[in-house]
């Protein structure tokens, strides 16, 4: 199963979505005093401690413990469900090393380490790199995104499938970057590995107004000016018998309001793809990718004074399930993204039994 998996519990891409994907709270479980003041405090005194002296540090990271609670996803005590969860806890190492840019990152929120970025990246001509290693597929913007800088507690399903980073992910990437356009090219090992298939993928990013978004969802931190970027992108894992997906996305700023937009289109392949991966059972087939084009649209505001951020996602699926899932929440900003409390209520609706989950994250950066 993906390595998402032990999130599962929480995010209602529920009931019977491989990818299943939870929240959770703040540091050492309960918050004893329930009141925003008492909040307040606790979180900016954690965000002085960690986030001094680190903005030029090579080895940074940041945590997310997250509370999930529903009263419709099932327990293995048969209550209902209630329980911590550590979404993420990275550690990053960044480097320069004659002349390549090296990136090394683990993850330890399952208990023991899992290796994510293992790559070099050389310049071969002026706008133009070479990365080599292991890394995300270009594909989404969203998914490229680090987790500590969502919007919400998780990204869009979409967008989960395509953070991966593992054996799967290990190849190299051509990027073009020519004024306000980004070209990236990769061919990786895709999910059988070793096997002689291989991930073919490739993504064109556009600013079509200002310099572009930067690298994090939701208008804080956006310039009083549009901001623009769109962008397309084809991916065959050749592994699943021709999987094709083809995704487009847009991404808009206006000052302190955020749009975003992104679908896939995924062949009939991919659900045998999803068994073949572990993302699904032989017998959840209604959950599989193939033959669906599900769709997401994200929106947010950031109220004046940068300290709150209100924001509500849709996401249909379009499976044979009829699965749609509507989040609503908000940001309290301590440190901008680098410390922050979220607080999302999602609910999902299908052609089965629907189901509702309440989340509280906490994230601190160092």
């Amino acid at each position: 199963m993906l390595s998402l998996l032990p999130l599962a519990a929480f995010l209602p891409l529920i009931a019977n979505d491989p990818v299943k994907v939870p929240l959770g709270p703040s540091p050492g479980g309960a918050l004893e005093d329930s009141s925003w003041e008492s909040l307040d405090e606790t979180v900016a005194a954690l965000a002085t401690s960690l986030g001094s002296g680190a903005e030029d540090a090579s080895l940074w990271g940041f945590v997310k413990p997250t509370y999930g609670a529903s009263g419709d996803l099932p327990a293995g005590s048969g209550g209902d469900y209630s329980a911590v969860a550590i979404d993420a806890a990275r550690l990053y190492f960044d480097s320069a090393i004659g002349g390549a840019t090296v990136r090394l990152s683990t993850d330890f929120a399952s208990g023991t380490a899992s290796l994510l970025d293992a790559w070099a990246r050389f310049v071969v001509t002026e706008g133009a790199n070479l990365q080599v290693g292991q890394f995300r597929t270009p594909f989404l913007r969203t998914a490229n995104i680090e987790a500590n800088h969502n919007l919400f507690i998780l990204p869009t399903r979409n967008s989960l499938f395509y953070r991966v980073r593992d054996g799967s992910r290990q190849g190299a990437m051509l990027s073009i970057d020519h004024g306000p356009m980004r070209w990236d090219m990769a061919a990786q090992n895709g999910f059988d590995q070793t096997v002689d298939n291989h991930l073919i993928s490739s993504r064109v990013a556009l600013n079509l107004l200002g310099e572009g978004l930067g690298d994090a969802e939701g208008a804080l931190g956006a310039p009083a000016e549009p901001q623009v970027t769109a962008g397309v992108a084809y991916s065959n894992d050749k592994s699943g018998d021709e999987a094709v997906a083809i995704a487009s996305d847009i991404a808009i700023t206006m000052s302190r309001f955020y749009l975003q937009i992104e679908t896939v289109s995924y062949e009939t392949d991919y659900t045998a793809l999803d068994v073949a991966s572990g993302h699904i059972l032989g017998t959840e087939l209604d959950a599989g990718r193939g033959d669906t084009t599900p769709i997401s649209v994200t929106c947010s505001h950031l109220i004046p004074g940068d300290l709150w951020e209100v924001g509500a996602r849709y996401e249909q699926f379009d499976d044979v399930l009829g699965r749609e899932l509507l989040t609503v929440g908000f940001n309290r900003y301590y440190k901008g993204h680098d410390a922050k409390v979220q607080v999302n209520f999602s609910t999902e609706s299908s052609s089965g039994d629907d189901a509702d989950a309440f989340g509280i994250g906490l994230t601190l950066s160092f």
